[in-house]
């Protein structure tokens, strides 16, 4: 079998291409990204632990964090591509986590709120022979005044749990952004067209 690529003829014999294509994320988000590049793949979720480590670079971290989930899944099923994804949101050395609780997302937005902070995706590719492509993509978000009404609007809309800075930009979340600087697929958690390349180099060998 050989996974098939949107944009192009992407059947080649078999051996030459992993059996599968695997995203190693649960996001629904991710997901559909994958999806504008890629026709087939499964989901299997990562179990591995999110902690930074202490005086690392976010951008490091999440590529880091990207490879750990990849491998994990890797070694469950060897004969398979599979795509780890981590996203950062930061503002100066201040790193801004997805959280569950309502109180302090309200906080995080409001840190934002008027403010540019970056949001760093890392993407890591592992083949099946083990080589593993690894990359960061980054881009700067400036969001909007944020008053109460907006606030309790967004908050109360659920959105914004599980999400790297408390919102998600291809959703509700896009109308507290002014505007996004770099590719909004990286803000949305996967930043799709370094991968579209690596992945239609593969197909070519």
């Amino acid at each position: 079998m050989a996974f098939d690529i949107k944009s192009g003829n992407a059947r080649r014999a078999a051996g030459r291409l992993p059996e599968k294509i695997i995203l190693a994320s649960a996001s629904p988000r991710r997901k559909r990204l994958l999806g504008k590049i890629v026709r087939t793949f499964e989901i299997c979720p990562a179990r591995t632990s999110e902690r930074l480590k202490k005086g690392e670079g976010f951008s490091r971290a999440c590529v880091r964090l990207a490879e750990a989930k990849a491998h994990s899944v890797s070694r469950k099923r060897p004969r398979a591509l599979v795509i780890g994804a981590d996203t950062i949101a930061y503002r100066g050395k201040k790193i801004y986590r997805k959280t569950d609780s309502a109180r302090t997302a309200r906080a995080i937005l409001l840190e934002l709120s008027g403010k540019t902070h970056t949001v760093a995706t890392g993407v890591a590719v592992v083949f099946p022979d083990g080589r593993c492509v690894k990359y960061a993509v980054k881009a700067n978000v400036r969001m909007k005044r944020l008053d109460e009404a907006m606030l309790g609007w967004y908050l109360k809309s659920n959105e914004w749990q599980g999400r790297a800075g408390c919102y998600d930009v291809s959703g509700k979340g896009e109308r507290l952004v002014a505007r996004v600087k770099g590719e909004k697929e990286t803000v949305v958690g996967l930043p799709i067209r370094k991968l579209a390349l690596i992945l239609r180099k593969e197909k070519r060998k």
